[in-house]
Order: C-alpha cells, then structure tokens, then sequence
C-alpha cells in the first residue's frame, strides 16, 4: 500500500485449475435423406420398391443373387442409449439387417435403388468400439471396429468452462488499472458438477478458505494432443483457445475488449482435436454473457476506498439478471502482497446480500479487501455425440476494493 493506494491483484476471481422444407402434401422430410429424395422427386416418407426380377414372388430371387457391401455409415458414433439416426449407404437387398456388436438395429428405411439403408443405433450396456454386420439374402458384410459408443450423458455435464470479462472500478489504485478478460473451456467425462457449489454449499451462503468447507466434483478431462484448440464465436468477436497440456485446459489468459461481447451469445464454432478420445464437435448457444451493471455498496467505484467492519452490505443494479452472483473476497496480508484469506459466497440475483459477521476466520483491520462481484449466465446446450449438457459460464466482473476496519 502507498499513502491509502491499493496495490492491484491482477488476477481472476476464480479459476478452475486442470481438472479438476419441401413443397407438396403432408409431411416434410426432416433428415438429409429425406431431403434428398424430395429434390430427386421421390416420396420422402416411404421407402417401398418394387422387386427386381421378373417372377410373381417378392424380391426372394432378387435378394439371393446380391451379396451386401458396406461403403460408408453417417455418423459413425452414439450413445449407449441408442436411437442414433445413422445413414448406410452400400450394397443390400429389401431384406436388409443391421447387427452392431451383436445386437439388431431397428431400421428407418431401406432404398435398395439408392443404396441407402437407415437405421437407429440399439441400446447397449458399455461403451466402446463395436463392427456393423450387414445381412442380406443369406449374406453378410461386416465393418471391423467401426461405430464408437459414448457413455450417454443425459443429465449430467460434459464440457465446463468459463469467459469472463473483469472492469476494475475506483480511482485508488497504485498504477492505473487496466480492464481484462480471460476464458476456459474442458470437455470432460459426463459427470455432476455445479458452478456455485465451488463457492458455497448453498444460495445466499459463505465459505471461508479457512472453514471446512469443500467442494471436489469427480470430473476427468478426455486426452488431447499437441496443437489442439477450440473457438467461441460470436459474431465478428472470436475467442481463441489453444490447449495447454500443464493446465489441462483449453485457455484464453488475455481476452481482450475486441473479442469480448456484453449480453451477448457464443457458439462453440470450431474444434481441432489432435489425438483426441472424443470426435470434433460444434454447440450453438454454448456461451451467454451477461451486460454491464454497477456495485453501489460499498462504494468502491469512487474516488477514495471505502472502509467495511467484518459484517456489511454488497449491492448491485444495472443491466438484466442472471442466474446468480458470486462475490469473492480476498483479505490480503499486512504488507499488502498476498491473500491471506478468502471468502466466497453464492448469491441470488436480487440486487443486494448482506455479509455475515464473522465469516472471515481470521478478519484484521487495516487491510486490503479485494472485491470481486460476478454476475453469470449459464447457457442451456447439449453436445451431441454423448447428449450430456454443458457448464460453460458468462461472467461480468466488477472489481473493486476496501479497507477493513
């Protein structure tokens, strides 16, 4: 400290360190296949063939003289739920069967003319690497080792992460502050985790670094190589996240003003995945932002710091609401350089919380108190190739600081 300055902790409040239409009649097509018969004139919403031979029975001789062949299969993964749509194109009969690790698909439509037999993927007990046999006419093809099943994740989580913009409020500080941002982004077995619980154990708690209070989410990042990286777009505003193996993490530590977008929505626009367990993947809507808003108590976007006792009031307004605030507060040491201790707490959104008294362990007077209040939105997205939801959170930062009394 120098004459009632504050020395400035740049630093993030938190941070999650390594793991942690057609035209015509009735129906339109609603898949690719179904589009593309459309366009060729053909009727999308049903698949029946007449036989190919000349005889009075009902394709028996047609079907006996093909031997089946697989060429491609679209996608080529699912979950362990099953009902994934998946695409065969190839070489079959109207008697055509699908089998994946033993177990019969059901199938959508066979149009043996257009060499394309649809299907939905069975339900299975494990995940892995399992062969399609395709039966036909008393023959078979098989593709070795060539559908993946994911663990299904419906329900739980399979990506978390964090962008967060960072406005440093108050004419007090040492050096003149400088705004910035930062950002995240892990997929990650499916599994439960919560962002708020990382704070406190419920709404309109606190914790303390010196209670007993811990969070620990089981969760376990899947494997990525050398020169991978995601990136969140909105708009023109583009974040780019290469991967950082000491971290664990695809990491953006300096987000600047150009690439980051108030009350806004992100997609996870592209991936590159080298060496990766999991297949490259894109999600609308992964990302929401809240906009600017002000902290009024205490008043830490004056000119002088304001001075608080171990129990005082937080209050904010400003732009729309979120699905909740979290407040960090960081007493620092007597000389001013290191956080000494540090109170989270997980709030609702209704524009004021009053700290209580003794939730500090260790509270001293004359100190420094960082003041972090983080309003966040957290985006309601699926990934499609495990259905698991993700965890990915906007944050608006306003940052602060206080003398303790």
């Amino acid at each position: 400290m120098l004459r009632g300055k504050l020395a400035g902790v740049r630093t993030p409040h938190i941070l999650l360190v390594s793991l942690l239409t057609g035209c015509g009649f009735g129906l339109q097509p609603t898949t690719a296949e179904g589009i593309a018969l459309l366009l060729a004139g053909e009727d999308s919403g049903g698949f029946s063939e007449t036989d190919a031979d000349t005889d009075a029975d009902a394709d028996a001789d047609a079907d006996a003289d093909i031997q089946p062949e697989i060429d491609s299969i679209e996608p080529d993964w699912g979950t362990t739920a099953g009902g994934t749509e998946v695409v065969l194109e190839g070489v079959f009969g109207e008697d055509a069967t699908v089998r994946m690790g033993g177990v019969e698909a059901d199938n959508k439509s066979v149009q043996t003319k257009r060499g394309i037999l649809v299907f939905f993927t069975p339900e299975v007990s494990d995940a892995g690497v399992v062969s399609i046999v395709l039966e036909s006419g008393g023959e078979s093809a098989k593709l070795e080792d060539s559908f993946t099943y994911f663990a299904d994740g419906t329900g739980l989580v399979g990506a978390i992460g964090s962008v967060a913009w960072v406005d440093i409020v108050g004419n007090y500080w040492v050096d003149t502050p400088v705004d910035f941002g930062y950002g995240f982004f892990v997929p990650v077995i499916p599994a439960e985790f919560e962002w708020s619980k990382l704070y406190a154990g419920g709404q309109d708690e606190c914790e303390s670094s010196k209670g007993g209070y811990t969070y620990t989410p089981s969760l376990e990042a899947f494997e990525m190589g050398s020169g991978s990286s995601v990136t969140l777009s909105s708009g023109a505003k583009t974040i780019d996240m290469p991967w950082s193996a000491t971290n664990g993490q695809f990491g953006a530590d300096e987000v600047v003003a150009s690439q980051f977008a108030a009350n806004s929505s992100y997609d996870l626009s592209e991936t590159n995945f080298s060496g990766a367990e999991i297949p490259e993947f894109t999600v609308s809507g992964i990302l929401d932002t809240p906009g600017s808003f002000s902290v009024s108590a205490p008043a830490i976007q004056g000119n002088n710091a304001p001075s608080v006792s171990q129990s005082f009031s937080v209050a904010w307004s400003g732009g729309s609401a979120g699905d909740g605030v979290l407040l960090t507060l960081q007493m620092m040491n007597s000389a001013g350089t290191t956080v000494e201790e540090s109170v989270t707490c997980a709030l609702r959104d209704d524009g004021a919380f009053n700290v209580p008294g003794g939730t500090f362990k260790g509270w001293a007077a004359n100190r420094q108190l960082n003041i972090f209040v983080s309003r966040y939105k957290l985006a309601q997205a699926t990934i499609d190739f495990n259905n698991a939801g993700t965890a990915v959170m906007g944050e608006y930062v306003v940052y602060g600081a206080a003398f303790t009394k």
